[in-house]
């Protein structure tokens, strides 16, 4: 691990002297369940949203290691106001050192007495956000942008979500992505756009979104069919070619109007909980002859490589990954999300970013952190895909004595074992951690306190 450090240490020091001499600046899920074993089955992101009861996660393709920091200090294109977003080269990183920013804790950022937050209170808070992760040694952002078939940035396709605006119909005063991007790459901070693709509003909220949208509209005129109702909460249908096409296009909008480096989604595909009813109508009309399974597998899969070929025909250096759900078996079964088929095949995915949200502690062996990212080690064998862990940081956070899980509780180092391995770990090439407010207090932007301990183990880690 030394020598790996070590040289990439040197890398990041012959970067800095190059972009110095070049006249640069200097560096610069599902809710979480009530069971612990039904945690490890999901092994998903946290949504601490309101439930339905109280509203009623590849470099460059033509970058190299010289051309990419690795493991190393930022380093971006600090003054790109004059570039055009066709013009754009994507900021990313040979080694992605990575934070989820969830939107959902994060209300307060966008939001101010019910309405769009002050410009310039709101640019301070980001500037805070990016300053933070640059100093700590962080690279990458995935920053959520659509959660709910809404958007936090102004869409002719999604309504705006309303929690960046007053409410579904509602106008934004400024973008607050254009804000985000251009002040996370004068910080030599990635930004990639995280969507859900096909988890919508609550069955109480999506009555109040404007008939314009898609979403609404198949509401009105497709309920239990294009849309359809689980726990009170809808889902579009990923069967239909429309539903597919609007998440596709929701991408490639991003992707023509803001700098980003990437597109990203995670494993909202088929709900957990998903019954045979969910789809029947599609799967008796369109399955010709396939099981259930197959059928549900190529509709995810027709969006994954669609998703893919629309991000790289905008812009081919531009990075496209998914975050699915730690459990290889649940991706296989119910989540519909063929992983076999990513990691192995070209064309689908430039990396993937599976949540690995366990203890090196956990009871049985197939979600151990060690053995299940080993796992997905071996699962990645096409050269194009990269294989980057997501990690649990927000299971630090207030743990819990478990009869499944205990490591989080009985341990005050899992983040820095975790690191430990995945410096070790030769098929990784990173990390993202989720999420940014289990280390900071998004108002300060000081840290959280609650994890000090577990924080000043493994951040020399990330600074390294």
């Amino acid at each position: 691990m030394r020598v790996k450090r070590f040289t990439a240490f040197l890398l990041a020091a012959m970067m800095l002297l190059a972009f110095a001499a070049c006249g640069g600046e200097g560096d610069r899920s599902v809710a979480d369940s009530s069971s612990e074993d039904a945690s490890a089955v999901f092994g998903e992101l946290s949504d601490t949203e309101e439930s339905a009861s109280s509203e009623s996660s590849e470099e460059e393709s033509s970058s190299s290691a010289e051309e990419s920091v690795s493991l190393g200090a930022n380093v971006g294109p600090w003054d790109e106001s004059e570039v055009s977003v066709e013009d754009y080269k994507p900021l990313n990183y040979e080694y992605v050192k990575g934070m989820w920013l969830y939107q959902y804790d994060s209300t307060s950022l966008f939001r101010e007495d019910g309405e769009q937050r002050d410009e310039a209170e709101y640019r301070a808070l980001v500037t805070k956000i990016c300053e933070n992760l640059e100093r700590d040694g962080y690279n990458t952002l995935y920053l959520q942008v659509r959660g709910h078939g809404d958007s936090f940035y102004p869409s002719a396709l999604y309504p705006p979500t309303r929690y960046a605006v007053a409410d579904y119909d509602s106008e934004f005063i400024y973008d607050p992505l254009k804000i985000f991007v251009e002040t996370a790459h004068k910080h030599g901070i990635s930004l990639h756009a995280w969507m859900n693709p096909y988890r919508l509003l609550l069955a109480s909220q999506i009555a109040h979104v404007p008939d314009s949208y898609k979403i609404k509209q198949w509401y009105n005129e497709h309920e239990g069919d294009y849309v359809v109702a689980l726990e009170g909460r809808y889902y579009a249908n990923p069967a239909y070619e429309e539903v597919q096409q609007l998440v596709i296009d929701g991408a490639v909008e991003i992707c023509r109007n803001y700098k980003v480096d990437g597109i990203h989604i995670d494993d909202y595909f088929y709900p957990s909980g998903v019954k045979e009813s969910f789809d029947r109508i599609a799967y008796e009309a369109l399955g010709a002859g396939r099981t259930l399974k197959q059928f549900r597998y190529d509709s995810v899969n027709n969006l994954v490589k669609g998703l893919y070929d629309a991000i790289h025909a905008v812009n081919p250096e531009l990075l496209f990954g998914i975050s699915p759900a730690g459990n290889m078996s649940n991706n296989r079964g119910y989540l519909s999300a063929d992983i076999d088929t990513w990691c192995t095949t070209p064309g689908y995915i430039d990396y993937i970013a599976p949540q690995v949200y366990w203890s090196h502690d956990y009871v049985k062996d197939f979600a151990k952190f060690d053995i299940c990212s080993t796992d997905w080690g071996e699962l990645v064998t096409c050269d194009e895909v990269k294989l980057i862990i997501g990690m649990g940081l927000y299971r630090t956070e207030d743990p819990k004595p478990s009869s499944t899980d205990n490591g989080w509780y009985k341990h005050k180092d899992n983040i820095k074992r975790q690191l430990e391995f995945i410096y070790d770990f030769e098929s990784a090439s990173g990390y993202i951690m989720f999420d940014y407010e289990t280390l900071y207090d998004i108002w300060t932007g000081e840290y959280n306190q609650d994890i000090a301990e577990e924080r000043d183990n493994f951040l020399p880690l990330v600074k390294y």
